[in-house]
């Protein structure tokens, strides 16, 4: 009986900080300028990247858009349009 109990609150404890974990992401998706070429991808991914709290980035050419999955505790959207902009790739919220 206590081999079942521990693995109840084992059960619970890892689902409880699974959702806390999610609850701390949170997404975006930007609408990048002066995106040219097939290149302009992994510029604008690695500048988004190395933004602390990043935690995944999805560019999208044919759009012209960038997805962004970020702790914002470490990094604000600001700070994502920012590196951005600071690699020649000014973006916005896309709404």
């Amino acid at each position: 009986m206590k081999l079942k109990s521990l693995f109840a609150s084992l059960v619970i404890l890892i689902a409880s900080s699974m959702s806390l974990q999610a609850a701390e992401q949170q997404s975006v998706t930007l609408d990048v300028e002066n995106f040219t070429c097939t290149m302009c991808k992994y510029t604008i991914k690695k500048a988004l990247k190395n933004v602390e709290g990043v935690e995944s980035v999805d560019v999208n050419p044919d759009n012209k858009t960038a997805s962004v999955v970020f702790d914002p505790q470490k990094t604000a959207i600001e700070a994502l349009i920012n590196a951005t902009t600071q690699a020649g790739y000014p973006s916005t919220v896309k709404e």
